[in-house]
């Protein structure tokens, strides 16, 4: 997991819905926003990890915080589904840099967000376009239980 893979997601998704920020503080609206968009329900601060959505949360607001802290705004992230899986695209304005994987660093130190969507989605990349960088991350609609 040393390095983020390159490439355009699959294409067979359709938009669901896409939020734009332009700072740090629009990500509590944004978390809420997509936990509803998701489930319906109203996103409680402190869910566990046991399921699909609040994964999905987790790694927006990780994907998203890098891209204010370490791109150019505004920040555009967009939800997107198919039969099987959603798909997450978080995309910023600087188009010269590549996404980078924290190496070894001390605990509390920051730098984990793109080892966590690692983690948590089954597949996540990042592609160029002429005017954006995108860093993409798919899960699958239910939560499959570890064998």
């Amino acid at each position: 997991m040393s390095e983020i893979k390159a490439g355009r997601p699959p294409e067979n998704f359709e938009v669901c819905r896409t939020w734009l920020l332009d700072s740090i503080e629009g990500l509590g609206q944004l978390r809420g926003s997509l936990f509803k968009e998701l489930t319906g329900d109203e996103f409680r601060s402190g869910s566990a990890l046991d399921d699909v959505p609040e994964k999905m949360v987790l790694v927006v607001s990780e994907l998203a915080t890098n891209a204010l802290r370490h791109g150019k705004p505004p920040t555009i992230v967009t939800l997107m589904a198919n039969t099987d899986e959603h798909l997450l695209d978080v995309a910023d304005h600087d188009v010269s840099s590549e996404p980078v994987i924290a190496q070894a660093r001390e605990m509390g130190a920051g730098g984990f967000g793109l080892v966590l969507a690692q983690r948590l989605a089954f597949d996540v990349g990042w592609y160029v376009t002429d005017r954006t960088k995108h860093i993409w991350a798919r899960f699958p609609f239910h939560h499959e239980p570890q064998a």
